[in-house]
């Protein structure tokens, strides 16, 4: 065979390759959730996250997955599908409380948590709420719930539901209250 005439060939065959390859149906990597209204998705697995403000830090959250997406008003959201906790910090960097839950949903523009599946927010006094659901407002330093809440403390237990309160538990409300022990051994 001439060797021109081979080297024809060959480019030919090279230049249909290319272009049967170049059209062919590629594998499509979809990165939107089509639970989440707009945005990518990043997934992380084993995520401490220090959030801070002017240098200092104000809050840790601990997560085993932390999925990132952004909907459609350029919100970010982290969702943390398979458990968190979250520790607040004083401005001295002392443990003021700390928060753990199944499950938390966190809406950056609106700065509200929303957590839920066997919640426990405890204080640096061990005053500790048990909730099935609290939304966190951090704009407000408040926490809400419209779900059945314990709060207990070395002086007694109560619960009920429609709570308001602040993230150190100094203050709280609570109505439709279902049951209440004192403890009178103080």
């Amino acid at each position: 065979m001439n060797r021109g005439l081979f080297l024809k060939l060959v480019c030919q065959i090279i230049i249909l390759l290319f272009f049967t390859f170049c059209s062919s149906k590629q594998p499509k990597v979809d990165l939107i959730d089509n639970d989440s209204p707009e945005g990518l998705l990043e997934t992380a697995t084993g995520v401490s996250l220090n959030f801070s403000d002017l240098g200092k830090s104000k809050l840790l959250l601990n997560t085993p997955k932390l999925i990132k997406s952004d909907n459609k008003d350029n919100q970010m959201i982290m969702e943390c599908p398979i458990g968190m906790e979250l520790i607040f910090y004083d401005s001295l960097k002392n443990i003021e409380s700390v928060l753990i839950a199944d499950y938390g949903k966190l809406f950056s523009k609106k700065q509200l948590l929303n957590v839920r599946e066997n919640v426990q927010f405890y204080n640096y006094k061990n005053d500790t709420l048990f909730a099935e659901e609290l939304i966190i407002d951090f704009a407000k330093d408040s926490i809400f719930s419209e779900k059945l809440v314990t709060f207990s403390n070395k002086e007694g237990r109560i619960t009920g539901k429609k709570l308001k309160a602040n993230s150190n538990f100094t203050y709280f409300e609570m109505s439709d209250i279902s049951q209440s022990h004192v403890n009178y051994d103080l």
